[in-house]
């Protein structure tokens, strides 16, 4: 299960800055730095400039709250190999950013786990599959109970 609090970051801890429509993932370094994959502050989501970055704990915030994710999902990596694997990747890019299948999140979770993962992406994902089966469903019963067009049993 996966949480998010407010505490002090140690070396190695996912740390999220919440910016409101979206939170921002990065992996704290110590000494008040965080490596995070960022176009730049306030154009996170700038697919054409992201890039693996290095940047101090106040810029990473850019004015929002400093969360720490906590989460009890086995095969993490320690902490001193977390902020290896992230200090390894600064300047570079983490292949093609894509707000759904590899940004700041996925970069995090490949810092920690060794796997590109977002649970802001499963949730909408999830939400959008449950709407459209819901969607057809609906559909499917119209054309069942006799809707316009059906062939219907009543």
């Amino acid at each position: 299960m996966k949480s998010i609090t407010e505490k002090v970051p140690l070396p190695g801890d996912v740390i999220v800055a919440d910016r409101g429509l979206y939170k921002h993932y990065g992996i704290y370094i110590g000494n008040g730095r965080v490596i995070h994959y960022s176009a730049g502050i306030g154009i996170e989501l700038d697919a054409d400039r992201a890039k693996i970055i290095e940047t101090s704990l106040a810029e990473f915030l850019d004015g929002s709250g400093l969360y720490v994710e906590e989460t009890d999902e086995p095969g993490a990596f320690p902490p001193d190999r977390v902020v290896e694997r992230a200090k390894s990747m600064v300047g570079r890019l983490h292949g093609e950013y894509n707000i759904a299948f590899n940004n700041c999140e996925h970069f995090t979770h490949w810092c920690k786990y060794g796997t590109k993962e977002s649970s802001q992406v499963n949730t909408v994902l999830k939400a959008v599959v449950g709407v459209a089966a819901i969607a057809l469903g609906l559909a499917a019963g119209g054309k069942i109970l006799g809707g316009k067009g059906s062939r219907g049993l009543l």
